[in-house]
Protein backbone atom coordinates (compact mmCIF):
# COMPACT_ATOMS: atom_id res chain seq x y z
CA UNK A 1 0.00 0.00 0.00
CA UNK A 2 1.15 3.64 -0.74
CA UNK A 3 1.68 6.16 2.05
CA UNK A 4 -0.89 8.34 0.64
CA UNK A 5 -3.08 5.16 0.91
CA UNK A 6 -2.04 4.50 3.84
CA UNK A 7 -2.89 7.55 5.43
CA UNK A 8 -6.19 7.80 3.50
CA UNK A 9 -6.57 4.52 5.66
CA UNK A 10 -6.30 6.24 9.13
CA UNK A 11 -8.24 8.76 8.38
CA UNK A 12 -11.47 7.24 6.88
CA UNK A 13 -11.23 3.83 9.74
CA UNK A 14 -13.12 6.35 12.09
CA UNK A 15 -15.28 7.80 9.36
CA UNK A 16 -16.82 4.45 8.37
CA UNK A 17 -16.93 3.55 12.15
CA UNK A 18 -19.01 6.37 12.38
CA UNK A 19 -21.18 5.61 9.58
CA UNK A 20 -21.75 2.04 10.49
CA UNK A 21 -19.61 0.72 7.78
CA UNK A 22 -16.56 -1.37 7.22
CA UNK A 23 -12.97 0.20 5.62
CA UNK A 24 -12.70 -3.05 3.04
CA UNK A 25 -9.81 -1.57 1.03
CA UNK A 26 -7.87 1.59 0.33
CA UNK A 27 -5.94 2.31 -2.89
CA UNK A 28 -3.92 5.14 -4.21
CA UNK A 29 -3.40 3.74 -8.52
CA UNK A 30 -2.91 5.59 -11.58
CA UNK A 31 -5.04 4.40 -14.23
CA UNK A 32 -3.87 6.23 -17.20
CA UNK A 33 -2.55 9.62 -16.88
CA UNK A 34 -5.71 10.22 -13.81
CA UNK A 35 -4.69 9.41 -9.75
CA UNK A 36 -7.57 7.95 -7.97
CA UNK A 37 -8.22 7.45 -4.17
CA UNK A 38 -10.29 4.46 -3.96
CA UNK A 39 -11.78 3.41 -0.45
CA UNK A 40 -13.98 -0.03 -0.42
CA UNK A 41 -16.79 -0.12 1.71
CA UNK A 42 -19.36 -2.62 3.01
CA UNK A 43 -21.81 -3.38 5.83
CA UNK A 44 -23.93 -6.79 6.73
CA UNK A 45 -26.60 -6.14 4.00
CA UNK A 46 -24.42 -4.31 1.69
CA UNK A 47 -24.04 -0.95 0.78
CA UNK A 48 -25.68 1.39 -1.21
CA UNK A 49 -25.32 4.84 -3.22
CA UNK A 50 -26.11 6.84 0.03
CA UNK A 51 -23.76 5.19 2.25
CA UNK A 52 -20.88 5.62 -0.44
CA UNK A 53 -22.17 9.68 -0.79
CA UNK A 54 -22.21 9.79 2.76
CA UNK A 55 -18.89 8.68 3.57
CA UNK A 56 -17.19 10.35 0.10
CA UNK A 57 -18.44 13.79 1.64
CA UNK A 58 -16.95 12.92 5.17
CA UNK A 59 -13.71 11.58 4.30
CA UNK A 60 -13.18 14.03 1.29
CA UNK A 61 -13.32 16.57 3.92
CA UNK A 62 -10.66 15.31 6.18
CA UNK A 63 -8.72 14.72 3.32
CA UNK A 64 -8.69 18.43 2.40
CA UNK A 65 -8.42 19.23 6.11
CA UNK A 66 -5.07 17.41 5.81
CA UNK A 67 -4.07 18.58 2.64
CA UNK A 68 -2.34 15.13 2.25
CA UNK A 69 -2.71 15.01 -1.70
CA UNK A 70 -0.38 17.62 -3.51
CA UNK A 71 -1.19 16.11 -6.87
CA UNK A 72 -4.97 16.27 -8.50
CA UNK A 73 -7.05 13.18 -8.17
CA UNK A 74 -10.00 11.93 -7.76
CA UNK A 75 -11.58 10.35 -5.04
CA UNK A 76 -14.10 7.13 -5.64
CA UNK A 77 -16.15 4.89 -3.12
CA UNK A 78 -17.27 1.44 -4.06
CA UNK A 79 -18.59 -1.71 -2.64
CA UNK A 80 -16.20 -4.38 -2.77
CA UNK A 81 -18.46 -6.22 -5.34
CA UNK A 82 -20.14 -9.42 -5.39
CA UNK A 83 -16.37 -11.34 -5.39
CA UNK A 84 -14.66 -9.60 -2.87
CA UNK A 85 -10.76 -10.62 -2.58
CA UNK A 86 -10.15 -11.83 1.05
CA UNK A 87 -7.85 -9.36 2.89
CA UNK A 88 -8.11 -9.36 6.23
CA UNK A 89 -8.18 -13.07 8.52
CA UNK A 90 -11.13 -11.98 9.92
CA UNK A 91 -12.87 -12.13 6.37
CA UNK A 92 -12.38 -16.13 6.69
CA UNK A 93 -15.27 -16.23 9.66
CA UNK A 94 -17.25 -13.73 7.79
CA UNK A 95 -17.65 -15.29 4.38
CA UNK A 96 -17.71 -18.85 6.55
CA UNK A 97 -19.93 -20.99 4.09
CA UNK A 98 -19.16 -18.97 0.85
CA UNK A 99 -17.25 -20.47 -1.90
CA UNK A 100 -13.45 -19.06 -2.70
CA UNK A 101 -10.57 -19.11 -4.72
CA UNK A 102 -7.55 -19.86 -2.94
CA UNK A 103 -3.84 -19.45 -4.41
CA UNK A 104 -0.89 -20.29 -2.55
CA UNK A 105 2.76 -19.02 -2.15
CA UNK A 106 4.01 -22.43 -2.99
CA UNK A 107 2.36 -26.04 -2.78
CA UNK A 108 1.08 -27.13 0.46
CA UNK A 109 0.11 -30.39 0.92
CA UNK A 110 -0.01 -31.26 -2.75
CA UNK A 111 -2.37 -28.06 -3.60
CA UNK A 112 -1.38 -24.54 -5.16
CA UNK A 113 -4.98 -23.42 -6.02
CA UNK A 114 -7.98 -24.54 -5.57
CA UNK A 115 -11.84 -23.82 -4.59
CA UNK A 116 -13.48 -24.49 -1.67
CA UNK A 117 -16.03 -24.18 1.09
CA UNK A 118 -14.93 -21.61 3.76
CA UNK A 119 -15.22 -23.27 7.30
CA UNK A 120 -13.55 -20.60 9.13
CA UNK A 121 -10.02 -19.98 11.36
CA UNK A 122 -8.50 -22.34 13.64
CA UNK A 123 -8.84 -21.42 17.19
CA UNK A 124 -4.96 -19.53 17.25
CA UNK A 125 -6.50 -17.77 14.26
CA UNK A 126 -3.35 -19.07 12.42
CA UNK A 127 -5.13 -21.73 9.78
CA UNK A 128 -8.08 -21.28 7.70
CA UNK A 129 -9.85 -23.97 7.13
CA UNK A 130 -11.75 -25.10 4.22
CA UNK A 131 -13.94 -28.04 2.89
CA UNK A 132 -14.15 -29.60 -0.66
CA UNK A 133 -16.90 -32.21 -1.53
CA UNK A 134 -14.83 -34.79 0.11
CA UNK A 135 -12.33 -33.40 2.53
CA UNK A 136 -11.72 -30.61 5.27
CA UNK A 137 -8.45 -29.11 5.43
CA UNK A 138 -6.64 -26.21 6.83
CA UNK A 139 -3.93 -23.59 5.40
CA UNK A 140 -1.97 -21.55 7.14
CA UNK A 141 -2.72 -18.09 6.52
CA UNK A 142 0.92 -17.13 5.62
CA UNK A 143 1.11 -19.67 2.80
CA UNK A 144 -2.07 -17.77 1.36
CA UNK A 145 -1.01 -15.28 -1.84
CA UNK A 146 -4.54 -14.51 -2.94
CA UNK A 147 -7.98 -15.42 -1.90
CA UNK A 148 -11.11 -13.86 -3.43
CA UNK A 149 -15.08 -15.34 -2.99
CA UNK A 150 -16.77 -16.80 -5.89
CA UNK A 151 -20.12 -16.40 -7.58
CA UNK A 152 -22.24 -19.27 -7.79
CA UNK A 153 -24.39 -19.28 -10.37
Amino acid sequence: MSKIADKAQGLAQDVAASLGLELVHVEYIKEGSAKILRFYIDKENGIDTSDCENFSRAVSALIDKEDMIEEKYYLEVSSPGICPPIRKISDYNKYKGRQAEVALFTAYEGRKKFTAEIIGLSDDEKEAIFKTDNEEFAIPIDKISKAKLTYEF
